[in-house]
């Protein structure tokens, strides 16, 4: 193994992680090459590089391989995107350096005839198809598009570049305006007016845009090979047709050779292949010999004009430095007959044969193998079905993640340096030096088959161990040199619900839950396989979520289920997860949250949901989905059946304990939320005395809320019809309003006898409470057994709970009920959960699967102010579907036991 980094265990805050991490490395922060790099050149970069695995500082390079200061070797396959054609520091052309110094030669003459780029240009000509006798030189391949833009307009007079989608052509303002992929143009204000794309390979489509706009079209520019669109070759027809259309119509044919010229695709141009000879034809990368940047446009006398001639010049376009290197570099490549580009044709054959095997090991992983010579694309899966079980490999297979940690991977445990292709995150790009061995090719092989190998098998603990502090090494691997395979889990429950893969059916309701982490225990439960406890998944999630895509939403998908109701009715849904847990989520500004949690709907939407909901702090910090553009399809919160479920869980925490809730004080934790408000209401209806509980923390807001929770009380008793049912809170209410006395007046007067109380100091009040029910929206565990007074019945909602464990140790005469967790239809497992035994789920979740079956009426929960119509009329259907409360197992309370107890 080669290049293996260990990062420690993560301390509390985003900080100190960084720092002890810093620590591992063995240097302060500051005196590293990756954190100056963090620091003063590109964090985006740097911090997608680190969530990889790719964050490694080579020190040295000799051919094909790269040294850390470590003295660990890596075989690079990446090879600089084709701009090593030679490899590292290549001993010739390192020569023509010295030369150029011994020899005196001047760089920089402009203006003056400059004898070394004429020299070079003779050369170009030589080499290049036929018709090509005009070269003019720059720094750069987006530098050599642009001049062809300007080149092919100013020899037309005509304004429209047409290109292809999914193309690439650069970064500078024109070259970006070809490239077809509005994702990385926009930012930038580009397009530019006077381009126009077409589909790549999609001949008819070219015909019909020169049919309907020829005599404006200036140049048709094109890819032999879409090299970051993912390694996709042009058809022989799509050029040959291309050819002729830029003929008839006067236009000018660019082909862009900047990655596949010079040797790359097993010719020494890649559009010798199909015959096609451009009338522009850009150069660059393997120009500059792998030590310099060279670039250069090669066109025919009918594309010159006294206009470019004239007013397109270049400062270091042409410079004798990088012409002399640049002239080295064609002498290898021509020498001997082209025997190393023969050669390229050879190994690139071997590379395509070797990957197609791999691909039929793994059929169900590598999806397709494609390109020419030592430009070649293996696509991985975007398909999570292919993963059976919930875990890292389906959301990364989902959002086009395997490619890149697969890079990681094979970096830090065999040495082999790989990277996806710019557009398509999916794609591994094979693009190694042009001097790559046979043997080297062969390593490459074998370690693909093994990195796939561990995919296979779900072997997420080995996959990602490199990503994490102080795991073990590997297993020993089976008598194939290969890591044994796990054993199949099996997939079994209530009818077709872990059946895989799930599809929705014709009809059939559709939904998605928007989710996170809410302790310890969910990160663990994410991906079994690890065999993490939940802090290091925790780290694990950091890290992996630095280097999410800009095209990728941030929640991941943890996969799709069926539900099955008691009545025969069934709904199809689907499960994302951000990668933050609940403090991190309050942690942030509101603007970056409510932003991440919007992503995750909009891919629901996409994906065909018709009911979103939204579980735990999803719902906090998007103002319980008010800040949610639904875009026409209903955002529930879950905060309603919440409240159903947490009364009910309450009373029969009561009811088990013995006591009276008719005549029970009782405590509310966090009743100005909007799960809190409606809880107080309904349990107002049944107990003796009610204390409302906000948030210390902002003290002025919380009492304005609480007595609005507290008038909203007294209405809503007021406004009932007397039933035998109701507690002493009620009926003290209703004997008031019989009289006539006014709402204020009552609020003033129950706060008086302590029957209905309003409090920021929960410790001051739970010691009295009989019963309490935790709603807050902090991630604190704020009751502990030291606040508890003797036998109390405590009911819990919040997530992550506000309940500790240390309650259930220490108090054994507490009973606490777990009011979010609901027992599904016929207790079937969904294949999907986060820490929660086979046939539970969330009360936020059981709600957006209740309401999936009332599409044509939606009843959601959105805002602060639920009321109880609602919270009664999801309760009604969760009864006739199925969905039940999940209550603490044992026997009934002995109340004898308890005499003494006060109630």
């Amino acid at each position: 193994m080669t290049g293996q980094l260990h990062i420690p265990a993560p301390p509390d805050t985003e900080d100190k992680r960084a720092e002890l991490r810093r620590r591992l490395l063995g240097m302060a922060a500051r005196d590293t090459a990756s954190e100056r790099y963090r620091q003063h050149v590109n964090p985006y970069i740097a911090r997608t590089l680190d969530g990889l695995g790719l964050d490694i500082t080579y020190v040295r390079g000799s051919g094909t391989r790269l040294y850390d200061a470590q003295g660990n070797s890596y075989l690079d396959f990446a090879g600089a995107y084709g701009a090593l054609p030679f490899g590292h520091n290549p001993a010739r052309i390192w020569d023509a350096v010295d030369a150029v110094r011994e020899s005196g030669e001047p760089s920089l003459t402009q203006p003056s005839v400059q004898g070394a780029a004429a020299a070079l240009a003779e050369r170009l000509v030589a080499a290049a198809p036929p018709g090509l006798t005009q070269v003019w030189l720059c720094n750069s391949g987006a530098e050599a598009v642009e001049a062809s833009i300007k080149l092919a307009r100013a020899a037309t007079g005509r304004p429209l570049i047409v290109a292809t989608r999914n193309s690439f052509h650069g970064k500078t303002l024109g070259a970006l305006s070809a490239t077809g992929r509005p994702r990385y143009q926009e930012p930038f204000g580009v397009p530019m007016p006077g381009f126009a794309h077409v589909p790549f390979n999609d001949v008819d489509a070219l015909a019909t845009l020169f049919a309907e706009q020829g005599e404006t079209i200036a140049a048709f520019l094109v890819e032999t090979v879409q090299g970051e669109g993912g390694i996709h070759p042009a058809s022989t027809a799509f050029l040959t047709a291309a050819r002729e259309l830029c003929t008839r119509h006067g236009a000018r044919l660019v082909i862009d050779e900047v990655q596949t010229g010079l040797g790359r695709t097993g010719r020494l141009f890649a559009c010798e292949h199909t015959g096609v000879v451009p009338d522009i034809m850009p150069l660059a990368k393997a120009l500059g010999g792998g030590v310099v940047p060279a670039g250069a446009v090669l066109f025919g006398e009918s594309s010159l004009s006294e206009d470019f001639g004239l007013r397109h010049t270049s400062t270091f376009g042409g410079n004798a430095f990088c012409a002399r290197v640049s002239l080295r570099a064609l002498e290898l490549l021509t020498e001997d007959d082209q025997a190393l580009v023969r050669a390229v044709a050879e190994r690139g054959e071997q590379l395509r044969t070797g990957l197609e095997a791999v691909q039929a090991d793994h059929p169900d992983l590598v999806t397709a193998v494609r390109g020419q010579g030592l430009l070649l694309g293996v696509e991985l899966t975007t398909d999570p079905a292919v993963f059976p079980e919930q875990g890292l490999f389906r959301s990364l297979a989902d959002q086009e993640g395997l490619a890149g940690f697969l890079c990681g991977y094979l970096l830090r445990n065999e040495g082999i340096r790989l990277a996806p292709t710019y557009f398509s995150n999916s794609v591994l790009r094979i693009e190694p030096p042009l001097t790559v061995s046979e043997q080297e090719c062969s390593d490459l092989l074998e370690a693909l088959r093994r990195g796939l190998d561990v995919i296979a098998a779900g072997d997420s603990q080995r996959f990602f161990r490199h990503l994490l502090p102080g795991q073990p090494a590997p297993a020993d691997r089976n008598d194939t040199g290969r890591p044994a395979r796990p054993a199949p889990v099996p997939t079994a429950g209530h009818g077709d619900s872990r059946a895989w893969p799930v599809v929705p059916r014709p009809g059939e309701p559709r939904w998605a839950f928007i989710a996170h982490p809410t302790d310890l225990a969910s990160y663990a439960s994410y991906d079994k396989r690890l065999g993490l406890p939940g802090e290091q998944v925790r780290v694990l999630f950091d890290r992996m979520n630095q280097c999410r895509n800009v095209d990728t939403p941030a929640a991941m998908f943890v996969g799709a289920c069926r539900v099955h109701t008691d009545n025969g009715e069934t709904s199809y849904g689907e499960v994302f997860a951000l990668p933050y847990g609940a403090k991190r989520l309050l942690d942030m500004p509101a603007e970056q949250a409510t932003e991440l949690v919007q992503q995750a709907v909009d891919e629901a939407v996409k994906r065909g949901a018709q009911l979103v909901g939204l579980g735990a702090y999803t719902s906090v910090v998007t103002g319980n989905a008010t800040a949610i553009d639904d875009h026409g399809v209903p955002v529930t919160t879950g905060n309603a059946f919440t409240v159903a479920a947490g009364v009910e869980g309450l009373l029969e925490g009561a009811r088990r304990q013995g006591t009276p809730a008719g005549s029970a004080n009782t405590v509310v934790l966090g009743a100005a939320g909007a799960i809190g408000r409606a809880s107080s209401l309904l349990l107002a209806e049944q107990v003796g005395r009610l204390v409302l509980v906000g948030n210390p923390a902002h003290p002025e807001r919380s009492r304005r809320r609480l007595a609005d929770v507290a008038t909203a009380v007294v209405e809503h008793l007021a406004s009932l019809p007397p039933r035998p049912e109701h507690g002493g809170l009620a009926q003290a209410v209703l004997l008031r309003s019989k009289r006539g006395t006014a709402v204020a007046d009552i609020v003033s007067e129950l706060a008086g006898t302590g029957e209905l109380s309003c409090s920021l100091d929960a410790e001051s009040v739970l010691p009295g409470a009989q019963l309490v029910l935790a709603a807050t929206s902090t991630p604190d565990q704020i009751v502990r057994p030291e606040l508890l007074r003797p036998h109390a019945a405590v009911c819990d909602v919040s997530q992550p709970p506000n309940v500790g464990d240390e309650v259930r140790k220490e108090r054994p005469d507490v009973l606490v009920v777990p009011g979010g967790l609901i027992r599904m239809p016929g207790d079937q497992d969904t294949g999907i959960a986060f820490g929660l035994p086979d046939g539970l789920t969330y009360a936020c979740t059981a709600e957006t699967m209740i309401a999936a079956h009332r599409l044509a009426d939606p009843v959601v929960s959105h805002g602060e102010r639920l009321s109880t119509d609602l919270v009664r009329t999801l309760r009604e259907d969760a009864v006739r579907l199925g969905y039940r409360l999940h209550l603490p197992a044992g026997p009934e309370a002995d109340t004898s036991a308890r005499e003494g107890g006060q109630r």
